[in-house]
């Protein structure tokens, strides 16, 4: 049982003249790289500023507000409720990040991608997300009032019982997003692509749906096929 692990690493006389520390050096770093990180690391903040990349980090409740992280690569990383107020996180890479309840009031998030991100109950209220990607996102239960999505794109995402009122969604892409339940009051949707939206239940008192394509395909100049 034994011989062969110790034979894995013999090295002969001349070996361990030239190559026995590279030799084992690489055997170790197959062996570490080979195992899982089974836990995020937590990184300090001092950190993230020189870097801007905590990628799978667990920076969850962290205050990062009023900084600059533009381009900041935080993918796959927790950052459930975390503080980002008036923050620019602008061509951030955030796929796969959790953001649960995080404060994102008056964020730019400008290009942004949120592709696959857990956005629940967190506030948006007064950020900018122009031409930002949320394309399957999580965005249910979530304040946006008075919040910047134009261009954005947020096809297939949950944003059920949400409050969007007051909010900017022109040219917004909405194609099959469930807003079941979701305020969009006094909202402005001009041109916005809501094809197979869900719309059950939306409050749409004062929102602006002028030249947007329905549900159902339909649009100022007639149905159209997607």
């Amino acid at each position: 049982m034994f011989g062969p692990t110790i034979s894995l690493f013999y090295l002969s006389s001349v070996e361990d003249k030239n190559t026995s520390t590279p030799r084992k050096d690489e055997s170790l770093a197959k062996v570490k790289n080979a195992i899982p990180l089974l836990k995020a690391k937590k990184i300090n903040v001092e950190q993230i500023l020189k870097t801007k990349k905590c990628r799978g980090c667990d920076l969850s409740e962290i205050n990062l507000s009023r900084l600059d992280l533009s381009g900041a690569d935080f993918r796959n990383a927790n950052l459930s409720g975390a503080n980002f107020a008036n923050t620019k996180l602008k061509d951030a890479k955030m796929s796969g990040t959790r953001l649960d309840n995080a404060n994102l009031t008056n964020t730019d998030l400008d290009g942004a991608d949120f592709i696959g991100s857990d956005l629940k109950g967190a506030d948006l209220s007064g950020a900018t997300l122009l031409n930002t990607s949320l394309v399957g996102a999580n965005l249910s239960n979530v304040t946006a009032n008075r919040t910047e999505f134009r261009d954005a794109d947020l096809t297939g995402a949950k944003i059920q019982n949400a409050d969007l009122s007051g909010s900017f969604l022109v040219g917004t892409h909405l194609t099959e997003a469930n807003l079941s339940g979701t305020n969009l009051s006094n909202a402005n949707l001009r041109y916005a692509n809501l094809y197979k939206a869900n719309l059950t239940g939306t409050n749409q008192s004062g929102a602006d749906l002028s030249l947007a394509i329905m549900p159902d395909g339909t649009s100022p100049y007639g149905t159209t096929q997607y």
